[in-house]
């Protein structure tokens, strides 16, 4: 059977491929610190808000599960009383979290 490729040449493809992979880690997308802190900020700043959108009872069991520490249960009520992703609920959470001085 004939060889595709001599042992030299998939060594360097080899090689270009792991120095490709390494460009794109070290590149991080183009996005500077900068702006993935003020994308950050704006979630949580968003994560905020609809949290002060919910009823003053879900607002209450959801405080109730962060202080006892069932972080799931209360990102389990966001999503139910929300209709939220899961990502978007946790953002809540942490950011309620934050906003009460726990975690």
């Amino acid at each position: 059977m004939e060889q595709l490729m001599s042992p030299d040449m998939a060594t360097l493809l080899a090689l270009v491929a792991i120095a490709a992979f390494i460009a794109g880690r070290v590149s991080v997308g183009g996005v500077s610190e900068d702006e993935r802190a003020a994308r950050r900020m704006q979630e949580r700043q968003a994560a905020e808000s609809q949290f002060a959108g919910l009823s003053p009872s879900v607002q209450g069991a959801v405080d109730e599960r962060i202080r006892n520490g069932k972080i799931i249960e209360a990102i389990k009520i966001i999503r139910e009383n929300t209709g939220a992703g899961l990502r978007e609920a946790k953002l809540m959470v942490d950011a309620r979290r934050a906003s009460i001085g726990i975690g």
